[in-house]
């Protein structure tokens, strides 16, 4: 025969670690969904600054592009004729580059100096007209940018050795923003039409 006041008790304190258990997994559920929900808003912020930063990318090529076509065939390009050390329409110049062998190149680069965000007015950027422009025309096809790109063109000229005849290199540098003004891509290359 059973006694009942075992049975009772066993009975007992199988209920009250049945709940017990349950609240662990209870606990260790809402855990798992908290960290699931970080973790989604965490992605969904990691590929929006992705996308951002693919538009100022894309807008920084076009950009590149762009003044690639100004140096071919805008007609203001021709050598470094008018290029200056104030970036003037956004043509810089800052003299010879290198010593007499070739090997001094201490001169500090326009590129880094010259203010890219500055108004309009007060540095000029190239585009295919000739005149003043924030931007470039090509640039302006991505319409979700904080700011048009900008970009200036440093005229460098060499004089190969054995060789009386000079050289042009150009070198462009190009800063784009994204959607966001705190997404910042700069490019630069040297080119030689």
């Amino acid at each position: 025969m059973r006694n009942p006041r075992y049975s009772t008790r066993c009975e007992t304190r199988q209920q009250g670690v049945a709940l017990i258990t349950g609240l662990i997994f209870m606990v260790v559920l809402t855990l798992m969904a908290v960290t699931a929900a970080r973790m989604a808003g965490l992605e969904e912020r990691m590929s929006g600054n992705m996308r951002d930063r693919s538009l100022a990318v894309q807008a920084a090529e076009l950009a590149l592009r762009d003044a690639e076509q100004d140096i071919r065939s805008s007609g203001r390009v021709s050598g470094i004729t008018n290029f200056v050390s104030a970036c003037t329409n956004g043509l810089c110049y800052n003299g010879i580059q290198g010593n007499a062998n070739g090997t001094d190149w201490n001169i500090t680069p326009a590129w880094s100096t010259v203010d890219m965000t500055a108004a309009p007015d007060s540095v000029a950027f190239g585009d295919n007209t000739g005149a003043a422009d924030p931007g470039t025309p090509g640039a302006d096809l991505i319409a979700q940018l904080s700011a048009s790109p900008r970009y200036i063109i440093e005229g460098i000229k060499k004089t190969p050795p054995g060789s009386g005849q000079p050289v042009y290199y150009y070198r462009i540098t190009v800063r784009a923003q994204g959607a966001n003004p705190n997404t910042v891509v700069w490019l630069q290359e040297v080119f030689r039409p």
